[in-house]
């Protein structure tokens, strides 16, 4: 089959959607498909980059002369289906779809599409506040217009509650797992660490809450590290006040931006990973993801977001865990498993989800 792979950016190694993307084109190349990819609203591109393979529109380019050259690369490639990996926010500052969805319809509407959500709109979580629900609603109304305007036949997403979510607007969604985007570890754990180790990577969401999770580790009585690597972004300035108010209790260290074989190593290494994203979208963090192929078990301390009538999700992987009052007991003998790249199980899911939309 021939695969156009269309999203935001693609940008190696500075948005994550664009490396998802990049990786899961690869894999299905190397199930013996052909592929392509393109990029619609690239913040990294100047001027255009165009080959057979590689699209990359910049965001600095007018609209309509984006379409016009991705449709012609489209037909020149002549793809059997497209696979739409979006995010609202990676097209509009806001999330709004609306004119976004005129775009891709445009754009797209001659193909069968899959579409990946990997995020959703705003605002319908319990407590909500109302900005966020008249926002979210704009989101969400001009999401669903983009799917009547393009010709999809399967939808997914990265987690049981955003299928719940779609669902309740009349989208059957299906849910594939997100894998990490990081290599197989060259190392593993073979010792105890001098002090226990909990690994953050990524983005630091500035709305983690610290509490209580520093106390059950400062009630263990032994050495503790706390270790970030990777891009922290907007939660630098959590981790400073972090450190600054703990430092005298544990060990703080930021690695910054490491090579992909650095940083697995570094995950395979540590006791624990640190999840910062709520418990009920978890599915949706690729940090989370690279955790997991690491082996890592992965500690989830926020479970601040719940939506109305979504039943609570259910892990994938024994090694999420949830912090709850008897989580310190298992500090002291953390689950492991052996790490294992997902990626090629997940595209294998990807194509047979695919292929069973043929015959409906």
């Amino acid at each position: 089959m021939k695969i156009a792979f269309v999203t935001n950016c693609l940008e190696p190694g500075l948005d994550g959607v664009g490396d998802y993307t990049s990786l899961l084109a690869a894999e299905c190349e190397r199930h013996g498909h052909s592929v392509a990819r393109a990029a619609l609203n690239d913040g990294f591109a100047t001027t255009p980059i165009e080959s057979p393979e590689l699209l990359r529109t910049p965001q600095t380019q007018p609209w309509s002369a984006r379409v016009r050259q991705a449709r012609r690369w489209l037909e020149e490639f002549s793809p059997d289906w497209i696979s739409l990996q979006f995010v609202a926010f990676g097209f509009h500052p806001r999330g709004l779809a609306g004119e976004t969805g005129r775009r891709l319809s445009n754009l797209l509407s001659a193909w069968p599409a899959q579409v990946f959500f990997h995020e959703l709109w705003v605002g319908e979580e319990s407590g909500a506040a109302w900005k966020h629900r008249v926002l979210g609603w704009m989101q969400r109304r001009g999401i669903l217009k983009m799917l009547n305007g393009l010709d999809v036949r399967l939808v997914h997403t990265s987690n049981a509650t955003y299928t719940h979510l779609l669902r309740r607007r009349g989208v059957k969604a299906q849910r594939l797992p997100l894998f990490g985007s990081l290599p197989l570890p060259t190392v593993g754990k073979t010792e105890p660490n001098t002090a226990l180790t909990f690994a953050f990577f990524g983005t630091l969401h500035p709305v983690w809450p610290p509490e209580p999770f520093l106390s059950y580790l400062r009630a263990l009585r032994r050495p503790i590290a706390l270790i970030h690597a990777g891009q922290i972004g907007s939660g630098a300035a959590l981790w400073k006040r972090m450190e600054s108010s703990c430092g005298s209790n544990f060990q703080f260290h930021t690695l910054g931006a490491l090579p992909p074989q650095e940083i697995a190593d570094f995950l395979a290494a540590a006791d624990f990973g640190v999840a910062t994203t709520p418990w009920s979208i978890v599915g949706k963090s690729a940090s989370v993801a690279a955790m997991l192929d690491c082996g890592l078990p992965v500690i989830v301390n926020r479970d601040d977001i719940r939506y109305p009538g979504v039943p609570e999700e259910t892990p994938d992987s024994p090694l999420l865990l949830k912090m709850q009052p008897g989580l310190p007991s298992q500090f002291h003998a953390p689950p492991r498993s052996p790490a294992k790249l997902r990626k090629s199980g997940v595209c294998a899911q990807f194509l047979s989800d695919w292929n069973a939309t043929l015959t409906l």
